[in-house]
């Protein structure tokens, strides 16, 4: 995504895979630090970080959502390699979907980027999908939320000022999943171990560890997470206690032409740096009185 000075502009564009390839050379979104470490969610060591991820949630466009029957949708199966993506990429031939990530706070409350719910449009025209995993070919309607309402909602830009996050009010309650735990106290340390799962590309729900808190800001901290366009509204956990620090908002670059193909593959670069913004979950002042 671009620099912080644009967030509140047309380059804080919604992390969809198309619109990152169609604005790959000239926008900012999500990167590789040092090895990749996005894993599907049957495959992950964690067993915290796999039981966490039952609460997070991909943000569809009704239009991708046709049903089947009266228990199932069925989606377009479009993949990274459909979408521009390089063969040698890993996850190529998995399913593109949501557009970006939200995860639940309470029992019909979830939270994700300002960016995502931007319009009264993006409420309507969209649905939330949980369970959206690696293998699924179809959708069970009963993991399927509409957003009723938007109960918060801020998008601001600047070292000090900065702001992005979207509280929405889902049509009904949801039924066997936690609401997440929050850090509403206190800051996270530099060097604090944290992980992030969301729907990096589209793709289905990753789990990405490996990576520290590397700089602090007062709304906001910097990490070296592996994430992508559409980890935009990702919890970002603290790795050891499983609190959500924060919501995944921005971040460096992710895909680059391949000097030698015409494609597209991830943008890797040392593990040592780390660009990927986190706005503080504490700074959203309203989930304080709906949570209590």
């Amino acid at each position: 995504m671009p620099k912080l000075a644009l967030v509140a502009t047309k380059g804080l564009l919604i992390a969809g895979l198309t619109a990152n390839i169609a604005y790959a050379k000239e926008n900012q979104t999500k990167v590789i630090y040092g090895s990749d470490d996005r894993q599907d969610v049957a495959n992950h060591h964690d067993a915290q970080l796999v039981n966490l991820a039952s609460s997070v949630a991909g943000q569809v466009k009704n239009s991708k959502l046709h049903s089947l029957d009266s228990e199932f949708y069925g989606f377009p199966k479009r993949t990274l390699r459909d979408m521009g993506i390089c063969k040698s990429e890993r996850f190529s031939e998995q399913y593109t979907l949501p557009r970006c990530t939200g995860f639940l706070v309470a029992k019909d409350i979830l939270v994700t980027a300002g960016h995502c719910v931007a319009s009264a449009s993006d409420c309507s025209g969209h649905k939330w999908v949980f369970d959206y995993t690696a293998g699924k070919e179809k959708i069970a309607k009963k993991d399927v939320y509409s957003c009723k309402q938007v109960l918060g909602q801020k998008l601001t830009a600047g070292i000090f000022a900065t702001k992005d996050y979207a509280i929405v009010k889902l049509d009904r309650k949801v039924e066997g999943r936690t609401p997440l735990r929050l850090k509403m106290k206190g800051n996270p340390k530099t060097g604090t171990e944290i992980a992030v799962i969301g729907h990096p590309s589209g793709l289905p729900l990753k789990i990405a560890g490996g990576a520290k808190v590397t700089k602090k800001r007062i709304n906001f901290f910097y990490a070296n997470l592996d994430t992508y366009g559409g980890n935009s509204g990702s919890p970002v956990f603290d790795e050891n206690s499983g609190e959500v620090l924060g919501i995944l908002i921005q971040g460096a670059r992710d895909y680059i032409r391949s000097p030698n193909q015409f494609c597209q593959v991830s943008n890797r670069v040392s593990n040592s740096g780390g660009d990927e913004k986190v706005f503080k979950i504490k700074k959203a002042k309203e989930l304080k009185k709906l949570i209590d």
